[in-house]
């Protein structure tokens, strides 16, 4: 499994207009299962997510990965197709907000 590689400081700016993700990566060591810790680019909101053996948990939900292949992807790529829709009337703000505080 590829893992993903992203600079983890704060307030990093998206061309979107948000904060990018802060991702942190734990290997399986024992029974400890491996995990990715996504945390808000402007504060310190956060959840995990476990992964291995077919399985997902997600902020404490647990599911096949096919259960949240088809909720995440469904919602990514309708996200998607908004986001086209929307981009020649919207114009980007230069500044990302803070969304949470």
């Amino acid at each position: 499994m590829k893992i993903i590689k992203r600079s983890n400081a704060m307030a990093q700016s998206r061309p979107e207009g948000t904060w990018q993700i802060r991702v942190f990566h734990r290997k399986a060591v024992g029974k400890r299962s491996p995990r990715y810790l996504i945390k808000c680019g402007c504060c310190d909101q956060r959840f995990e997510i476990y992964y291995g053996d077919g399985t997902l948990e997600i902020a404490g939900v647990m599911g096949s990965v096919e259960d949240w292949r088809e909720i995440l992807l469904s919602l990514l790529t309708e996200g998607l197709k908004k986001r086209r829709r929307n981009r020649s009337t919207r114009m980007q703000p230069d500044t990302p907000k803070a969304a949470c505080g």
